[in-house]
């Protein structure tokens, strides 16, 4: 699946899609929200998760490095 075949499905599907395909690569908290970073092969995808309602409320797929950023600082690169 490519990223504009991603982020044209709904967003119950991109959820699933994530779940199925996708690697867990990090996750930080912003906004109320627990936002969780997956590797889907050609783009990555951050998920939205609201604690008060339970329920994802974003599925957003990108390839934008920069929005890596806020991940970045939990990354531990032993020796450097």
């Amino acid at each position: 699946m490519d990223l504009q075949e991603f982020n044209s499905l709904a967003l119950d599907d991109r959820a699933e899609a994530v779940w199925r395909q996708g690697t867990f690569l990090g996750a930080t908290a912003q906004k109320g929200y627990v936002l969780s970073l997956y590797g889907m092969g050609g783009f990555f995808c951050e998920l939205w998760y609201c604690p008060a309602s339970n329920e994802i409320k974003l599925a957003l797929g990108f390839t934008d490095t920069s929005l890596l950023e806020p991940y970045l600082e939990d990354i531990e690169l032993p020796g450097i």
